[in-house]
């Protein structure tokens, strides 16, 4: 019986793939197949108990940091066997009395420069700068997806001809284009808005929420536009 044949059989038993076809059930089992290849690798000069470390820390790396390409998989192993080889020389000094020779010190140094460098090259965040830049980053993506879910209805945009900020309106089968009415040529302004202000029915502050600007915009705007009773 060959490997995929093993792993169909293996998979039958499992609820979630009961109904797929004998078709469907063997691309499943080549792709398990071909994770399980990534999960594991032959480690030189580690013991069995080293080995089984190695692998799990190989299995975490890939799905954390999503590594699959060849070159860096190999980078990748050379990194676990190196921190794995720097665990074994800090225990032997921990275990042993008085200062360690000069070579275990170089040694246990050579292999950290290696280790950092290895960790910058496959961009795995180790010290907390890093992963909070990266986790900011992923805060910006998400609050950009929620804003783009929540103004799906609309974009602004410079008109190509007339160069003035248009707003576009989505229809049921297409996009609008209307007249933005937050803007004036490119300016960020409202005539009627600035209009209720100089007639004291709202102040500078209303319309600054509205415009979503500061209040000293709202007296620069009506200076650079020109708009004084």
């Amino acid at each position: 019986m060959t490997k995929l044949e093993r792993k169909v059989k293996q998979l039958q038993k499992l609820t979630q793939y009961k109904g797929l076809s004998k078709k469907e059930l063997e691309d499943v089992a080549r792709k398990s197949l071909e994770r399980d290849k990534l999960y594991k690798a032959e480690w030189v000069g580690l013991s069995s108990s080293e080995a089984r470390k190695a692998n799990e820390l190989l299995r975490s790396y890939i799905d954390k940091y999503h590594i699959t390409k060849f070159s860096d998989l190999e980078d990748l192993k050379t990194l676990i066997n190196n921190e794995i080889l720097k665990r074994k020389i800090q225990r032997k000094i921990g275990e042993s009395d008085g200062i360690p020779p000069k070579h275990v010190i170089d040694s246990l140094n050579t292999l950290q420069n290696q280790i950092l460098t290895l960790k910058e090259k496959l961009g795995i965040f180790d010290d907390k700068k890093q992963t909070d830049a990266f986790a900011y980053i992923q805060k910006l993506n998400k609050k950009f997806k929620k804003w783009r879910e929540e103004n799906q209805g609309s974009r602004t945009l410079v008109c190509p001809h007339c160069s003035k900020m248009i707003m576009l309106k989505i229809r049921t089968k297409a996009w609008e284009a209307l007249k933005h009415p937050f803007f004036k040529d490119k300016l960020l302004a409202n005539e009627h808005l600035i209009k209720l202000y100089q007639e004291s029915k709202i102040t500078k502050e209303d319309v600054a929420k509205v415009l979503g600007c500061s209040p000293d915009y709202v007296l620069w705007i009506i200076e650079k536009l020109n708009l004084k009773k």
